[in-house]
């Protein structure tokens, strides 16, 4: 079984990290995939999903697939879904479909179809309220006989979305530990608790300096370990769903520790030439692992630019080697591979 569960955005940065991952985190990690919607409609959004999953996800790595983002179709017979489901199923990827209690039966048909082969994901809001025992209950109840799941077939993942701030984490701890409370009245597969603290963007961060931003959703699953729950975050994108900054000016995020170190710079009429002076800085500073350049394959990316080797990519190049570098990190930092 995985023991981290990165709720990561289907797009093609993070499908490039993952496309990169070394073999050794496979088994360890399995993404949970928030699909992105698309100008053109739902079932042109899953098919682009299907096409870079099959394009990048790693031989036997199971993934989860959330739709959420997607609106519900009003024409015609497909359904998002369910043509990623068989897309995936038929290029031998496992994927388990991600459920919420309050999907339409549509919604509730697809998820049964697409989990008779390796199970689903419940995915339970636990950021503003105390959960109502008996309404919780009852919608659980009633996800669960529409899927025909059982709760030891599922992983629970209890997402308390954004912890931006030290009073966002203190407010969030009483309320996932009464969440759980109510999670242990079923034999789920695994129970997931999921949070993110990287903002929406880093505009904020002083150029040309490195910025320590506090990864409060580690902070957050250390004060809740003794219950026995299972990692997830973000990565190292905002947990909401954004089309994203056109054209930012060269950054990147590093994590190590409690922290993701920002480092961003300013064009000055120069293009993307600044991603080389940061990722020299990087390679200099005290969280470039002992490694080095073979710590991830974004790790190596990072080093060539350093070096001046090759070109300084865009934006997706950019989180594609922060992802790179924040899955091998998180997972030696869960003690599932060895220590960075």
């Amino acid at each position: 079984m995985a023991g981290y569960y990165p709720i990561l955005k289907g797009r093609k940065a993070e499908f490039r990290a993952l496309d990169h991952i070394a073999d050794e985190l496979v088994p360890h990690i399995l993404p949970i995939f928030d699909v992105p919607p698309s100008d053109q409609g739902s079932i042109k959004a899953a098919s682009a999903f299907s096409q870079r999953a099959q394009e990048s996800i790693p031989r036997d790595m199971a993934i989860a697939v959330d739709v959420r983002h997607l609106p519900e179709p009003t024409t015609g017979t497909r359904r998002p879904l369910q043509d990623i489901a068989d897309d995936l199923h038929r290029w031998g990827i496992p994927a388990l479909p991600v459920a919420h209690l309050h999907d339409t039966p549509a919604q509730l048909a697809d998820v049964r179809d697409a989990a008779a082969p390796y199970g689903g994901v419940i995915r339970l809001p636990a950021d503003h309220t105390e959960p109502d025992a008996a309404e919780t209950g009852a919608r659980l109840s009633h996800v669960l006989s529409a899927t025909e799941l059982h709760p030891e077939d599922c992983i629970l993942i209890l997402d308390v979305a954004e912890v931006p701030s030290d009073r966002d984490l203190t407010s969030a701890e009483p309320l996932v530990r009464k969440h759980l409370a109510w999670a242990r009245r079923h034999p789920w597969k695994t129970v997931v608790v999921a949070a993110g603290a990287m903002p929406a963007n880093i505009s904020h961060v002083p150029a040309h300096t490195a910025t320590p931003l506090r990864r409060r959703d580690f902070d957050l699953w250390k004060r809740l370990q003794e219950h026995d729950i299972q990692f997830a975050d973000y990565g190292i994108t905002c947990p909401r769903m954004s089309s994203g900054t056109r054209g930012p000016a060269p950054n990147l995020r590093y994590t190590h520790h409690d922290a993701w170190w920002a480092y961003r710079a300013t064009r000055d009429g120069n293009g993307n030439i600044g991603i080389y002076d940061i990722c020299k800085a990087l390679v200099s500073a005290d969280h470039w692992p002992a490694a080095g350049r073979h710590f991830s394959w974004g790790d190596e990316q990072i080093a060539l630019r350093a070096a001046c080797h090759a070109g300084p990519g865009v934006a997706t190049d950019w989180i594609a080697w922060g992802t790179s570098h924040h899955l091998a990190y998180v997972a030696a930092q869960l003690g599932l591979t060895p220590t960075a």
